[in-house]
């Protein structure tokens, strides 16, 4: 059994050459495609980011913190 294609016509009435030929593609719009593309752009930013601050700045801090009762570390103006 043959399903019931259903035929377009543009503005003027002429068959579109898209549906005269039976071969129905989904197409994808160019916004689309920017839109996929900008997702991929900035998930891999973030992964570049984060990456970066793991490597390049270690999660405990290098300097040590004195008490306060020892005078050494204390600064008056």
């Amino acid at each position: 059994m043959n399903a019931m294609l259903t035929e377009k016509f543009d503005a003027y009435g002429e068959i579109l050459p898209d549906a005269a030929r039976g071969e129905r593609e989904p197409g994808r719009t160019a916004s689309a495609v920017l839109n996929r593309v900008g997702q991929y752009l900035f998930w891999l930013l973030v992964v570049v980011i984060v990456s970066a601050r793991v490597i390049y700045y270690p999660a405990s801090p290098t300097f040590q913190v004195g008490s306060a009762s020892e005078p050494a570390q204390m600064v008056t103006r």
